[in-house]
Formats: structure tokens, C-alpha cells, sequence
């Protein structure tokens, strides 16, 4: 499994952070994808083989923006997803749904994360005391850009 973010922010952490509890220790390898587009092509270009000769079957990535541009990058590449590898995006966005083959994702309430948030900046005005760890619910929305793999035994 390899988990792509552009950035060590809060918010990708957390995410990748969520995603690595589920797997054992060293079943993940985390690639720190450059911020602008052009360089991330050549990342994706330079890092290709890797993702072959490494065996991974899946990607994470800390959004569905970044899991979309994967997938087109592996498409032109001539790799087919899900049959050669398997995609994760974040988020639920509409271009998720519309994608071909359609992204799994992980959704997450936008209104809900809005209502959370202006309820913080209120009480971070008003000098009320607020939770700072805030987790929101999740779910994982399956769609085809993965597939169920057989199982292996020991």
C-alpha cells in the first residue's frame, strides 16, 4: 500500500495516520508527492517502477483530487485500475462518483465538518473552552476503482 500527500499538514496526517492503524507495521510505504502538478507527473514517472517491483496492489491518497490524477497518470501509462492496482481517494467529491472506473473513497459530512468549525472559531472568539481533538465520523464508500483480493494464506 502506498499512502501520497503533497504535505505534512494536520489534516493529512491525521488522515494517513487513521489509514496506517489499519495495517501491520511496514505493510505501508508513504510517498511525499511535490505541491505542484508538473513535479508530481515526474514523481509519478521516476517512482513507477517502484510501485511494481515493490508488489503494492493499493493507493491511499489524502484526497480524492490527488487519488483522481493518479489514476489518469497510471491510465496513460496503459496500467488498468483496479485489475493491476487498486485506488483510495478522501473527501466523497463529485468527480469521485464520475470518474472512470468510479473512486473509492473515504466520505466524511462536509456539513458537519462546516457546522464543527464555525462552532470552533465561536468559541475560540468568545474565549470559551473548546475540544481540541475533534474527530468526525467516516465511511468508506466502495466503488470500482477497487476490488476484492483472494486471500492468502500463511
Amino acid at each position: 500500500m502506498v499512502e501520497c500527500t503533497d504535505k505534512n499538514g494536520i489534516m493529512d496526517k491525521e488522515r494517513i495516520d487513521g489509514f496506517r492503524s489499519a495495517f501491520a507495521p511496514g505493510e505501508t510505504l508513504f510517498w511525499q508527492v511535490p505541491a505542484a502538478a508538473r513535479e508530481r507527473m515526474a514523481f509519478y514517472s521516476e517512482n513507477l517502477p517502484r510501485l511494481f517491483s515493490e508488489k503494492i496492489t493499493a493507493v491511499f491518497a489524502v484526497s480524492d483530487h490527488y487519488a483522481l490524477e493518479f489514476m489518469r497518470f497510471l491510465q496513460e501509462q496503459g496500467i488498468r485500475v483496479p485489475e493491476d492496482v487498486q485506488i483510495i481517494g478522501f473527501d466523497d467529491t463529485l468527480a469521485s462518483r464520475e470518474s472512470v472506473p468510479a473512486l473509492t473513497t473515504i466520505h466524511q459530512d462536509a456539513a458537519l465538518r462546516a457546522r464543527t468549525a464555525i462552532r470552533r472559531l465561536e468559541a475560540l472568539r468568545d474565549g470559551t473552552p473548546c475540544d481540541a481533538g475533534i474527530v468526525l465520523p467516516v465511511e468508506l464508500v466502495e466503488r470500482e476503482s477497487t476490488r476484492r483480493l483472494p486471500c492468502q494464506t500463511l
